[in-house]
């Protein structure tokens, strides 16, 4: 997997952390890993909102 860039995320409590994205291939597949600065994994659920994985916490994108 190859480093893809960081996505800056806010959290319900107004908290802000940085997503870290991943892109590699599986035969013809592109796979995506996204990882919180923290190390947790991340769900992405749509082009604005992330979930924490473990824990289930909402993450917003934030806009430029």
């Amino acid at each position: 997997m190859d480093y893809a860039g960081r996505i800056t995320v806010e959290s319900a409590t107004g908290a802000r952390y940085q997503v870290h994205e991943y892109r590699g291939r599986r035969l013809f597949k592109l796979v995506r890993r996204f990882v919180l600065e923290t190390g947790q994994r991340v769900q992405r659920l749509d082009f604005d909102n992330y979930v924490v994985a473990q824990t289930g916490e909402p993450l917003s994108r934030v806009p430029w």
